[in-house]
């Protein structure tokens, strides 16, 4: 049976600026410039899942976390 848990959006530090990645995925999402665009986009997908958005730091650590859990 399939994990239906689901998942959390991750921005993470990214060769070409800040990357927005779902929770065990091997690619991510989308790749941005600049940071704050990566937030607002994990926060958008996190709202429309139920899910949370995982802010990290450059160097892996959380910086910030946005639940939009029921």
């Amino acid at each position: 049976m399939a994990d239906t848990r689901k998942q959390s959006e991750h921005v993470v530090s990214h060769e070409d600026g800040w990357a927005v990645q779902a929770e065990g995925a091997e690619q991510p999402t989308k790749v941005f410039e600049k940071k704050q665009d990566a937030i607002d986009r994990a926060k958008e997908i996190a709202e429309n899942k139920g899910t949370s958005a995982i802010i990290h730091k450059e160097d892996g650590t959380v910086q910030n976390e946005y639940s939009f859990s029921d």
